[in-house]
């Protein structure tokens, strides 16, 4: 029977060579990927920052917040 995900062997016919074992730190494609990513994090950023800035409705203001401070708590804890 054919292994739907097998990323171990390489003698196997569906084996994918992806994987930590051909990933190169500091390439020049994992250099822009990372741009790339804290552009968009920025871009983010900004806008959030401007939603709460030009949206005076209270519960809106307070929602955006409680969702960034859950994100923040996530990521605390997956640390």
């Amino acid at each position: 029977m054919r292994r739907i995900f097998n990323h171990r062997n390489p003698e196997d016919e569906d084996f994918i060579p992806s994987g930590p074992e051909w990933y190169k730190k500091g390439s020049f494609h994992n250099k822009l990927g990372m741009w790339i990513m804290w552009i968009f994090f920025g871009i983010v950023i900004i806008q959030v920052l401007h939603a709460m800035t030009v949206i005076p409705f209270f519960p809106t203001t307070f929602t955006i917040l409680l969702g960034l401070w859950f994100i923040w708590y996530v990521a605390w804890k997956a640390t």
